[in-house]
């Protein structure tokens, strides 16, 4: 069936037709019905088409006053227009239960200072350095100190019985709500204690000295893979059990998904509080500070979860830190709750970008002090680094070239290597150096002057803000680095748990820096550890030379039958032989094994010989 196709006249006259009646267009030729107005006063440009051209150019909607007198029902939404012809302004769409998108942010303007700087050349201006007034090191009084005793000051026995409280919480209400469950069971769980807490600590911080592929094969009794200071400290089930109702918050009080209070870390909240508040309270930084993001590893379903492919783990959990560049000391830290979370630093302006906020919100407590911020290209930018200059912090960092305010003509100057451009906006100086590529920095610290790099087989000449940037950007990786080793967080779908135990090594790690700058001959971080775990280990004294155990020994050194000695009034006296109870066997002997650890009652024959020549007797 052959299709008709009309000319550019024959086209407008059909789409201008209207049925006076109805109000509505007549369809042509039993076609569809046409969308157009009735009321339209189309007037069609002149066409250099002939009449015998067969193809039909379609109109333009028109955008005229005409539209004005169209009427709700020429509409989809069924929305009359306003007097301007236009639709009226349509609701920001919610979710289902009402509250608007967290995204949706309200659109700010830079000022104009900001959003069109002039940059002058950089011998306009030079760099003005405000006195540092700050007093660093520890803010607290250390003299006597031994390593546990630094460990303490970060875990406080009211917040390690926070942790005792809400984990015994848990467990009676998850055995409440199950109470068919294993856990429910009698005599399987018994609430936790201050001593078992600092020995479940001790474990886990031991659990990064010597590591593992899985979690039972600390208990594992295997010659190969034996470590006897797990079953002599703590039980294997026990652990599984504390691990597993280990717990920060009450789940009662965590509002609904649906609820404008509610919050994405509300498992960790507390904390994140608690360790923010101690890490800017026992201790303040040096001078130069760096702001970089970390990331703990977890590839389990989770709407937080983030992918960074310059980091080693790639999937995780962000966390944004400030640290002292000398020493990794972590001041501040955020964790990242989703692209839709509402940053509101106190006293940033309201038009700061989101990377802005967050270097705001981190170091506002270090404002009006003279400190001196390396940042990334993701948090540089022209409005944060002007702000922080007006409350007397200063701030270094690359650039992208794209950034808004960043000066074009840096950008499209074409330079050889080694060489360098800048240029100044007031107290801020934006540079472009070529190496094996251009890097782009901006700084409200340095001039625009170089210095002397040695190298191997010859010396180059390199602006000062990068070779600076160089020195004090590393706070933040040299944390993650001294971490690394010693960590022992394992395969989880807890994340909140994981997490948790992220923050307790960086805790540890923070007060082995503590211990390092109040300490005139310190010792490296691994003997710290190694000290702190024997201490939460041992609390009533100090660790034995050898630790053995029955699963070991008995099958590994020279064991030799006896009788087991009288009591104190004479009387001889008996044990349940081990091998037969086993078996199920209820059978009492005088004799035992003085050799093994738990000097066990076994029978003469075949029993003895039996439990120390098989593994499973």
């Amino acid at each position: 069936m052959s299709r008709k196709l009309y000319t550019t006249e024959e086209a407008f006259k059909i789409i201008t037709q209207s049925d006076e009646s109805s109000g509505e267009l007549s369809p042509p030729h039993n076609s569809a019905e046409s969308t157009f107005n009735s009321g339209s006063e189309y007037e069609p440009p002149e066409s250099s088409t002939s009449e015998s051209e067969e193809e039909v150019v379609r109109p333009k909607r028109p955008r005229s006053e005409p539209q004005a007198a169209t009427s709700s029902a020429g509409h989809p939404s069924g929305q009359a227009a306003n007097a301007n012809g236009a639709r009226p302004q349509e609701e920001r769409p919610s979710t289902s239960s009402g509250i608007p998108h967290r995204g949706r942010r309200a659109q700010t303007h830079l000022p104009d200072g900001l959003a069109n700087p002039l940059w002058l050349p950089s011998s306009t201006g030079s760099a003005t350095i405000p006195p540092f007034t700050a007093q660093p090191g520890v803010q607290a009084n250390t003299e006597g100190f031994s390593e546990i005793d630094f460990f303490n000051l970060f875990f406080p026995n009211e917040f390690l019985q926070t942790i005792i409280d809400q984990t015994n919480l848990f467990a009676s209400q998850y055995i409440q709500n199950n109470p068919n469950s294993y856990y429910a069971r009698p005599f399987e769980w018994r609430p936790l204690t201050m001593e078992e807490m600092r020995l479940f600590l001790g474990l886990t911080l031991n659990m990064g000295l010597s590591k593992k592929n899985e979690l039972h094969s600390y208990w594992s009794k295997k010659p190969i893979l034996h470590m006897p200071i797990f079953s002599a400290t703590m039980s294997r089930s026990r652990y599984d059990k504390i691990i597993r109702f280990l717990h920060f918050c009450d789940n009662s009080q965590c509002p609904p998904r649906n609820h404008t209070d509610f919050d994405r870390l509300y498992k960790i909240r507390p904390l994140i509080d608690f360790f923010n508040e101690k890490f800017a309270e026992l201790y303040i930084p040096e001078q130069n500070i760096s702001v970089d993001e970390s990331l703990v590893h977890f590839t389990g379903r989770l709407g937080i979860k983030q992918y960074i492919p310059s980091k080693r783990a790639r999937y995780g959990l962000k966390l944004n830190k400030l640290c002292e560049s000398s020493s990794g000391y972590v001041n501040a830290f955020r964790v990242y709750e989703g692209k839709d979370s509402q940053i509101q630093p106190p006293e940033c302006p309201s038009y700061m970008g989101i990377s802005g906020k967050i270097v705001w919100e981190l170091a506002f407590p270090l404002f009006q002090k003279g400190y001196h911020i390396y940042v990334d290209n993701y948090y540089t930018s022209l409005p944060l680094f002007r702000h922080l200059f007006l409350n007397k912090t200063l701030a270094c960092g690359t650039s992208r070239k794209n950034r808004k305010g960043f000066p074009q003509s840096l950008v499209t100057t074409c330079l050889q290597k080694g060489e360098s451009v800048s240029l100044r906006n007031e107290e801020v100086l934006a540079l472009k150096w070529r190496d094996k590529k251009d890097v782009y920095m901006m700084s409200t610290i340095h001039n625009d002057t170089s210095v002397e790099i040695h190298r191997r087989r010859r010396t180059i000449r390199k602006p000062c803000c990068i070779n600076e940037y160089n020195k004090f950007m590393g706070g933040v990786d040299l944390n993650d680095q001294m971490l690394q080793p010693y960590l022992s967080m394992r395969k989880s779908i807890f994340w909140y748990k994981k997490v948790a135990i992220y923050f307790f090594h960086m805790a540890l790690y923070n007060s082995f820096v503590t211990y390092h700058k109040s300490t005139k001959r310190p010792i490296p971080f691994i003997r710290f550890i190694e000290n702190v775990v024997t201490a939460l280990i041992y609390q009533q004294g100090s660790a034995p030379q050898r630790i053995r155990s029955d699963s070991v020994s008995r099958l590994h050194e020279r064991h030799y039958p006896d009788h087991i000695p009288p009591s104190a009034t004479g009387r001889r006296r008996q044990k349940r032989c081990r091998v037969c109870s086993k078996r199920g066997i209820r059978k009492d002997t005088s004799c035992y094994c003085p050799d093994c650890p738990s000097q066990p009652g076994l029978c003469m024959a075949p029993c003895f010989k039996q439990y120390h020549s098989f593994e499973n007797y």
